[in-house]
C-alpha cells in the first residue's frame, strides 16, 4: 500500500517514512515576573503533528522538479484531509503545513531529492 495524502499519492517514487510529534496535554505553570505574579495555569490538548521525511525519485531531473512542484502546490493550498502511511495507519483531520527540500539533486542512475514535510491535526 502507497502513502497518501487527501487521496493522492505524491510520495511513491522513493523511500519515506513519518514519526510523530509530542502528543498529550500542555501545561504551563504559574510563574512570576518581576512584580507580576500570575495564578493561571493553562492547560490544552497539544496539536498532533507529524513529520514525513522522504526522497523523491525520477528517471530524469526534471522528473524530481515535476513531482516536487505537485507537492508545494498542494502545502500552498489550505487543505486538510486523511493522512495515510505506507502500513495503512490512518490520521485524519490533517493539514499540510510546510514542505522543505534537501539542499541538492543527487544524481545517479535516478535523480533524487529528499524533502520533509510538516503535518498537523489543528485543535
Amino acid at each position: 500500500m502507497g502513502s497518501t495524502f487527501d487521496g493522492l499519492s505524491l510520495f511513491d517514487s522513493g523511500p519515506h517514512r513519518f514519526s510523530l510529534g509530542r502528543v498529550g496535554r500542555y501545561l504551563r505553570y504559574p510563574f512570576t515576573s518581576g512584580s507580576f505574579a500570575s495564578q493561571i495555569t493553562v492547560e490544552t490538548v497539544r496539536e498532533l503533528v507529524i513529520v514525513q521525511r522522504g526522497r523523491l525519485v525520477g528517471a530524469t531531473p526534471g522528473a524530481v522538479w515535476a513531482q516536487w512542484d505537485a507537492i508545494r502546490t498542494l502545502a500552498e493550498q489550505p487543505r486538510t484531509g486523511p493522512l495515510v502511511d505506507h502500513d495503512g495507519v490512518v490520521w485524519t483531520g490533517m493539514t499540510m503545513l510546510e514542505v522543505r527540500h534537501a539542499d541538492r539533486m543527487d544524481r545517479g542512475r535516478a535523480a533524487s531529492m529528499g524533502y520533509e514535510i510538516t503535518y498537523i491535526r489543528l485543535v
